[in-house]
């Protein structure tokens, strides 16, 4: 494989198992990923496999009891639900500590509410900007980090390209949210800044991303999947390998 191949892993909650059938297929192939870039799952899915740990072992990780006892009910203060970051899921996902020590280059996003600035982290913390770039408002409340709040990066970028360009890198974009999605076409009111800034930046991003990509993976059929329930990884997981290798086995 001589290929400089880089992926952009976009966001998707419970879809992202099929991002693990992708990286099973590569795996399979024996095809080596240099560099990374995820927002929300993706952003989690990478740091993980750029850390070693393979598709499958995601797949299990994700699909168990202990994933499920690690989101819990936050009593609204600030979100829904939570992460309980001392679960042993996150150390088994994520087993390196920092972004900068993993043995191969991971960007993760993540927008600032404080300055209203979007990220591409490539140093700091794995877990909290982990945690930051998943951080779905109300859902979750944002991230406190370096006297910044982090909310998920994946509703300004989704399939964050840009901190792979110009590196000599191959892109490889998976996307989860494939075809264009009826929130881009929405009427939002006008009092709400942030929400009419974020789908704004979203579209544009979005559609910068599928047109300077050098290979785009999108499937009609992952808007079929729910975000959020753990019934359909399996099946999700087997869509992601098989869209695979319908389009890059010829190309690999």
């Amino acid at each position: 494989m001589k290929k400089n191949l880089a992926l952009a892993l976009g966001g998707g909650a419970a879809r992202g198992a099929f991002h693990l059938g992708v990286l099973h297929f590569f795996e399979k192939n024996h095809i080596n990923i240099k560099a990374y870039s995820g927002s929300s799952i993706g952003s989690i899915i990478s740091v993980s496999h750029a850390s070693g740990v393979s598709a499958k072992e995601q797949l299990k990780i994700f699909a168990s009891k202990d994933t499920r006892q690690a989101i819990k009910f936050n009593y609204f203060k600030g979100g829904v639900l939570k992460i309980d970051e001392s679960n042993k899921v996150l150390k088994e996902l994520l087993p390196i500590k920092r972004l900068e020590h993993l043995p191969k280059k991971v960007f993760i996003n993540a927008y600032d509410l404080k300055k209203r600035e979007l990220h591409y982290f490539k140093k700091g913390d794995v877990v909290t900007l982990c945690m930051a770039s998943s951080a779905l408002i109300p859902i979750f409340k944002p991230i406190k980090y370096k006297n910044m709040y982090l909310i998920d990066g994946g509703l300004f970028d989704n399939i964050p390209i840009k901190p792979l360009e110009n590196s000599g890198y191959d892109i490889y974009a998976v996307d989860l949210f494939a075809k264009k999605n009826s929130i881009y076409k929405q009427d939002f009111n006008p009092i709400k800044l942030l929400k009419r800034k974020m789908f704004k930046s979203l579209y544009e991003n979005h559609k910068y991303s599928i047109n300077n990509t050098t290979y785009y993976l999108g499937s009609k059929h992952i808007r079929s999947f729910s975000l959020f329930t753990f019934k359909e990884l399996e099946d999700c997981f087997n869509l992601g390998f098989k869209e695979a290798q319908n389009h890059f086995l010829d190309i690999l």
